[in-house]
């Protein structure tokens, strides 16, 4: 079973405790705001799941920038994808008693208990990317993961029929961490969208939790008991540029059709140098800058929309300079790689 998503029921149990504790120190106060920000500094707590992921500093770079421009006070925190260490984190911020709590699930069930006791606290508690299991939400911001599987599933289709001359062949599927919901969305759009193409079989599917380590290990094996695949959908780039590395190994990189998700620097030089055919990019940089703007509505105890879906936008050579410049115009050339500035 994935470690994601063996909870510990003591360590939910106890958490949930402290947090609730911290935020009934509070509650009282924040009930005279109405629990919707009037009145609050601008200020705001922002746990990511990791740093130790280009598509999530990107997201953090995006959301300092706004944040910035807007007056928001903005400490960034980094969970280093440990449920234990996300909700210890947010003990501590819901007892600093932040005008916003924003929070990125390093797993959407263990994520609860820290938007339960924001609840309690009356402190407005938004979530970005991956989205809890329960607790009330101000606002959730986050691409439309299913339609991404969906756009891979017919990008890889699409690739293998100009390399093979039809579309068909067989394919591997690397998921992402399954404990939360983007992982299961984008597996449950590319399962629906490539059972469309009878003629592609799945020959293997298995999660390297979104990690470019992990995703290498697990297509070397893989290419060990099917050395002779047509296409591989990696359900973010990080695994994408795994993936590939395990490709180059068995010279197979340009020859076997990969897809990915996000957009980030290295699969944008990929898809350039014919390496990568495609990735539905969603701009890391933009979701922060997103995030940013939602914190300043909810920190003036404005009106904010409850669930943000995000359109992501495939990419292909034929138009990865164009994304680039689209970057770049928005203020994120970190995410370009050099060749295409």
């Amino acid at each position: 079973m994935n470690r994601h998503l063996q909870r510990s029921a003591a360590l939910l149990a106890a958490t949930t405790l402290a947090l609730t504790a911290a935020g009934c120190s509070r509650k009282s106060d924040d009930a005279k705001a109405g629990g919707t920000g009037k009145g609050r500094d601008k200020s705001a707590v922002m746990i990511m799941s990791t740093l130790n992921n280009p598509f999530f500093v990107s997201v953090k770079n995006g959301a300092a920038a706004q944040a910035k421009k807007n007056g928001i006070k903005l400490d960034v925190q980094n969970a280093n994808n440990s449920d234990g260490t996300a909700l210890n984190l947010a003990t501590t911020a819901i007892a600093k008693q932040p005008g916003v709590l924003v929070i990125d699930p390093v797993g959407s069930e263990s994520a609860t208990a820290s938007v339960k006791a924001a609840n309690s606290a009356g402190i407005p508690v938004m979530a970005f990317d991956r989205k809890p299991d329960g607790g009330t939400l101000s606002s959730f911001v986050g691409y439309d993961a299913v339609q991404a599987g969906k756009n891979a599933a017919d990008a890889l289709a699409k690739g293998m029929a100009a390399k093979n001359g039809s579309e068909k062949g067989s394919i591997v599927e690397i998921q992402g961490i399954l404990g939360t919901n983007v992982a299961q969305d984008r597996s449950k759009g590319f399962e629906t969208e490539i059972a469309k193409y009878p003629n592609i079989k799945t020959v293997a599917k298995q999660s390297a939790d979104f990690d470019r380590g992990k995703a290498l290990n697990t297509m070397t094996d893989i290419l060990q008991a099917h050395p002779d695949i047509d296409g591989v959908y990696a359900a973010n780039d990080e695994m994408a540029m795994g993936v590939l590395a395990a490709l180059k190994s068995r010279q197979l990189a340009g020859k076997v059709v990969l897809v990915g998700n996000d957009g980030i620097s290295d699969a944008l030089q990929a898809i350039q140098d014919g390496q990568m055919y495609a990735t539905n990019a969603e701009s890391p940089y933009a979701l922060g800058q997103r995030v940013s703007d939602l914190i300043l509505q909810l920190a003036q105890g404005k009106k904010v929309t409850s669930n943000k879906v995000l359109e992501g936008e495939l990419i292909t050579k034929d138009s990865v300079k164009d994304y680039a410049s689209h970057l770049v115009e928005i203020g994120d050339s970190a995410d370009v790689p050099a060749s295409l500035k």
